[in-house]
């Protein structure tokens, strides 16, 4: 029988500090995106590399079907939300002004709530008069995936269908700053 190699403590060490530190710096010729630093200075965590993941489908308020691959060729944001979250209710004007700055644009709201009945969600859209899409997960079947850390939960989905950056918690999307980046994103 083998006996197993020894190691240095110090060489354990200092190969623990080299792989947890190799993910923050990219690779020699390997660029951030042009975005990145803009984001992180906005406060949103700018997934490097940007990432797919599977699709999803989530109903609509007309009881329709609608899959989040539907988003290609867009910007979006991705909200995950609910009728009874207190930052939920306070982001969402600047959600709504986020989509009227953005009108015109290849950008969409994509905004699932997680649990409310139909008849909650209609009511809650209609008193507080959003214009923007909103879509429905009432069993909840997306929130230990997407919402894992709590609601209010956003993602930006580039493009090309890549996660590209999140944030959790309540945000003022009506931020000129992040308005104008996005609107940037949109056009390229």
């Amino acid at each position: 029988m083998k006996t197993p190699p020894k190691y240095s403590y110090r060489g354990v060490i200092i190969l623990f500090f080299l792989g947890a530190f190799a993910g923050l710096f990219p690779a020699v010729g390997e660029e951030k995106p042009w975005y990145a630093a803009r984001l992180q200075s906005l406060g949103f965590q700018v997934f490097d590399p940007a990432f797919e993941f599977k699709d999803f489908t989530v109903l609509t308020l007309e009881g329709g079907m609608k899959k989040r691959s539907s988003l290609q060729g867009k910007l979006a944001l991705l909200n995950f939300w609910a009728t009874w979250c207190p930052p939920c209710k306070e982001e969402m004007p600047s959600i709504e002004a986020l989509g009227k700055a953005m009108k015109g644009l290849p950008f969409e709201i994509f905004a699932v709530d997680l649990g409310d009945s139909p008849a909650e969600v209609k009511a809650f859209v209609k008193e507080r008069n959003i214009g923007f899409p909103v879509y429905l997960d009432p069993k909840k079947s997306l929130a230990a995936t997407y919402a894992s850390r709590g609601i209010p939960t956003t993602y930006l989905i580039g493009k090309d269908g890549k996660f590209i950056a999140g944030i959790v918690g309540a945000y003022d999307y009506s931020n000129p700053a992040l308005v104008s980046l996005l609107k940037e994103m949109a056009a390229r």
